[in-house]
């Protein structure tokens, strides 16, 4: 309005100059104007340009955080689903051990059972022969005094005599004859009990094998801990030995100092009959050596938690100051060589160690395990060619036909504790259940000589016996 009315006025203006200057006025102002009106345009469009980005900004983290709280509410759920499913599979695995011990002792009684009681009817039937044979020898004695007597009197009374002796005959034989025939029929009567039990504890044994063979299916790991009939620790004849003095002689016991006592106990038993559980758990302590020539610091996990390990019999960690730092979850599997590694122990390979990532936070790559995680699997036997390709696709790396060494001093067993100082042999009862950790001084000795030069000591316990009251020499 200012503008048109400077031109108005210009143009009524008597004065042409005056006009002039008033219409260039009003062209300065009014593109000062418009100079104005567009800056705070420009102005306002840039701050709605950025309030829009803010706020879209705004919404892409709200998406992200809503994103990141739905993926932190499913790995807790799979973790909590993974500890309950472990917490299942240990108490089916405590349910099946106790099942299998029941099973055994039960086998064991059922034997013994039936020996005791053939064994009774035998010593039944052996009684009775002898009672029939010493009631024949008795009446045939009884005769012949009555033929002298009746010979002696009259020569008449032979007859008489001889007509005595067959009919006495006769009965003894008939005498003799029933007795036996009460044996038999007293050692059929049982023989016909016993093998009724028999065919009972057949079946049971049937079903209880039957039931084993499920469990091992589901739960093959327990093929690990599964001992043999044969096994001495079930065997009264020879029970399982859990003390030093039970490798001793009395004569070596009271003549060797405490260092050679120790030392030869454990020579002897590494040169004894082991359980499966020691052949294994020696195997852990034999592949755990080999990783630690490599410079990894090894967790022997499978030996302190047994049924609870997971499947993880090792956890290697390599040295932080290296190129490469990695962790090794690594499972040992000692078995015969007629025996196969299957898909299934892969896969629950993989499994477990998925689950240690998931609970050391170490993030997957694209559902496979990072290079800084890796699973292993070391077997004295074979992988089956559908396992190697599981095994292939999942990045699991095996190691087939890794063997114990037949050398006594292959590799340590004794445990060395900083803490307490004080070393563990391997039959010792706090043997398992040391843990090594070599940051706090804890080693491994191949010789009790090696420990004692350390600066390690055995337990005073073990110097002490129960059956003696001899104090160890010294010599």
């Amino acid at each position: 309005m200012g503008f048109g009315a400077l031109m108005l006025f210009a143009s009524k203006s008597s004065n042409g100059d005056i006009g002039i200057v008033i219409m260039l006025i009003a062209v300065v102002a009014g593109i000062a104007l418009y100079i104005f009106a567009k800056g705070r345009g420009f102005s306002e469009g840039v701050r709605y340009g950025r309030d829009s980005e803010a706020l879209r900004l705004a919404g892409e983290r709200g998406a992200l955080e809503e994103r990141l709280r739905k993926v932190t509410a499913a790995e807790l759920d799979a973790a909590a689903r993974l500890e309950e499913r472990s917490r299942k599979i240990s108490e089916s695995e405590a349910e099946v051990s106790s099942k299998l011990d029941q099973a055994i002792k039960m086998k064991l009684a059922a034997d013994e059972y039936a020996s005791s009681m053939r064994r009774q009817a035998m010593d039944t039937l052996h009684r009775a022969k002898e009672q029939a044979k010493n009631a024949y020898v008795l009446q045939e004695e009884e005769l012949r005094l009555i033929e002298r007597s009746c010979t002696s009197s009259h020569p008449n009374n032979a007859y008489i005599a001889e007509v005595w002796n067959g009919t006495y005959e006769a009965i003894v034989h008939d005498i003799v004859h029933d007795l036996e025939w009460r044996a038999e029929k007293t050692a059929e009567r049982i023989e016909r009990k016993f093998n009724s039990s028999a065919r009972q504890w057949q079946y049971e044994s049937k079903y209880y094998k039957l039931q084993t063979l499920l469990y091992e299916s589901l739960f093959p790991e327990l093929l690990d801990y599964a001992t043999d009939e044969s096994d001495h620790r079930l065997s009264p004849a020879a029970p399982e030995k859990t003390a030093e003095e039970d490798w001793l002689s009395d004569e070596e016991w009271d003549r060797l100092c405490s260092t050679k006592k120790s030392q030869l106990a454990l020579d002897r038993y590494i040169a004894s009959h082991k359980s499966k559980w020691q052949i294994g758990r020696d195997y852990e302590l034999f592949v755990g050596h080999c990783y630690r020539r490599k410079g990894f610091a090894v967790e022997y996990v499978g030996m302190q938690m047994r049924l609870a390990d997971m499947g993880r019999d090792l956890i290697c960690h390599s040295n932080p100051l290296s190129s490469t730092v990695e962790t090794l979850i690594v499972q040992c599997k000692y078995w015969s060589q007629n025996k196969k590694i299957h898909e299934k122990h892969i896969t629950q390979l993989f499994g477990t160690a998925v689950e240690y990532a998931i609970a050391h936070k170490i993030e997957l790559a694209n559902g496979r395990l990072p290079h800084c995680l890796k699973a292993v699997i070391v077997t004295s036997t074979e992988l089956s060619t559908t396992a190697r390709r599981f095994a292939d696709a999942l990045g699991v790396e095996y190691h087939e036909n890794i063997q114990l060494p037949e050398k006594a001093d292959s590799f340590p067993r004794i445990k060395c504790k900083k803490s307490s100082g004080i070393f563990h042999l391997p039959f010792d009862e706090q043997y398992d259940v040391t843990r090594i950790v070599y940051s706090e001084g804890d080693c491994f000795a191949l010789t009790v000589a090696e420990a004692e030069a350390k600066g390690f000591r055995r337990a005073m316990r073990y110097y002490v016996r129960s059956r003696r009251s001899s104090q160890p020499s010294t010599v």
